[in-house]
C-alpha cells in the first residue's frame, strides 16, 4: 500500500472522518465471519449487512445459487459500502466452493440450524478459532450441502411455539452476544495491513471520482520519478 498516495487521498476528506475511519478501524474484525446462503428478499439480505456493519464484522460472503442477492438501501442505509462482500456465483455448487475456500482460510465452518443437537449460543467457544457464521433462507433454512460440510451447529435456544427467528434477527442476536465476547479476549482485530488496505478502501468510497485522481496522482508521481 502506498503510503503517499494515502496521504494525498486523505487532504479530500476532513480530519474529524479520517479520525472516525481508525476509531472505527480498531474494532473490525475478521475472526468472524458472516456467511449468506441464497437470501432472496432484500429486506433481510440488507437487514443483516446492516446489523455486520454495526458490529464490526468486515467481510460477508454471499453465496448465489438459484437467487441473486439484492440489497434495499433504504433498508441497509449505505452499510455495503463499508464492508468486503465476498461473492460465489456461476459454478452448479456455490455453496460446496464457499466452504472450501474458507475453510483454506482457516475458518471452521459454522452452521445456525435448530435442534437439541446444536450447540447453544451460550455454549459456543470462540477460543477455539476464527468462525464463519452460515445463515440460510427462512422457508428453507440451509442447504444439506451447508450442513454436511460443517465443523460445528449453532443455536439460539427458544422457548416459543415459532421454530426460528427471522434471519436478520438471529444474525443480529448472535453477533450480539458474540463480538462483545470477542473483544474481551486476544487475537480478533485487524493485522495493521489489513488496516491500511481498508483505509484505502474506504477512503476511495468516500471520495467523488476517486479513480480518476488517483490515476492523475500515479501519472505525476511517475513523471517526478523519472526527472
Amino acid at each position: 500500500m502506498d503510503k503517499a498516495l494515502i496521504r494525498y487521498l486523505e487532504g479530500f476528506i476532513t480530519e474529524r472522518r479520517r479520525a472516525l475511519f481508525r476509531k472505527v478501524l480498531e474494532h473490525r474484525t475478521r475472526y468472524l465471519t458472516v456467511v449468506l446462503e441464497d437470501l432472496y428478499q432484500p429486506h433481510n439480505a440488507s437487514a443483516v449487512l446492516r446489523s455486520c456493519e454495526c458490529f464490526g464484522i468486515q467481510d460477508v460472503h454471499i453465496i448465489e445459487n438459484r437467487n441473486k442477492y439484492t440489497v434495499n438501501p433504504d433498508i441497509a442505509l449505505g452499510a455495503s459500502k463499508w464492508l468486503n462482500l465476498i461473492k460465489y456465483h456461476g459454478e452448479e455448487n456455490n455453496t460446496r466452493r464457499a466452504v472450501e475456500s474458507l475453510r483454506g482460510q482457516g475458518y471452521r465452518i459454522v452452521v445456525t440450524v435448530p435442534g437439541e443437537a446444536a450447540t447453544p449460543l451460550e455454549r459456543f467457544d470462540l477460543s477455539r478459532g476464527k468462525a464463519a457464521l452460515f445463515f440460510g433462507t427462512e422457508m428453507n433454512g440451509l442447504t444439506d450441502t451447508a450442513i454436511s460440510m460443517a465443523d460445528e451447529k449453532l443455536v439460539i435456544p427458544m422457548y416459543g411455539f415459532t421454530e426460528s427467528f427471522n434471519i436478520s434477527v438471529s444474525a443480529g442476536i448472535i453477533l450480539s452476544h458474540l463480538v462483545p465476547r470477542l473483544h474481551r479476549s486476544e487475537g480478533w482485530q485487524l493485522s495493521p495491513e489489513e488496516k491500511e488496505t481498508i483505509y484505502f478502501e474506504w477512503l476511495k468510497r468516500s471520495i467523488r471520482s476517486s479513480d480518476r485522481i488517483i490515476e492523475e496522482w500515479t501519472k505525476e508521481h511517475a513523471r517526478q520519478g523519472n526527472r
